[in-house]
């Protein structure tokens, strides 16, 4: 599959960090974890993976907004998770999906977001990139060029 430019990386990278973060500390009481899911298997993050400059581009406010209204997606209630985390696996996400060339939607099948929550306690003090080849290897990933 191919990606996203390079150009946008760090880009998307931070900003769907941000947006995961942006998204429970807007929204009181949201179910996090499903929010993540959604928005990954969403053509919204579609259209990142294409590598729509408008969308790629966007703030965390501003895709949030985009998401909810073009992927209509509802705010769930459930358990939020408080911390760095869903910013964390946000980043985590990016990189993972940039790397290994799979589409959005494959990462989070592969990675549920329970197991990233699970695995963040002991991932999140690798260096980001560190990280994401640690899982990829368990995955039998090979990094494409």
């Amino acid at each position: 599959m191919e990606v996203f430019s390079e150009a946008y990386l760090d880009e998307v990278i931070e900003n769907q960090g941000k947006l995961f973060e942006y998204a429970e500390e807007h929204c009181p009481g949201i179910d996090v974890a499903d929010f993540i899911e959604a928005y990954m298997k969403s053509r919204t993050r579609g259209l990142i993976d294409a590598g729509q400059a408008y969308i790629s581009t966007m703030d965390a406010e501003d895709l949030f907004n985009y998401f909810l209204k073009n992927d209509k997606y509802e705010l769930k209630h459930g358990k939020a998770s408080g911390g760095f985390a869903p910013n964390w696996i946000g980043q985590f996400y990016a990189l993972f999906q940039w790397i290994y060339k799979l589409p959005s939607k494959e990462v989070v099948k592969l990675l549920p977001v329970e197991f990233m929550f699970e695995g963040y306690p002991g991932l999140h003090d690798l260096d980001l990139l560190v990280a994401v080849r640690k899982v990829g290897e368990k995955c039998g990933l090979a990094i494409q060029k």
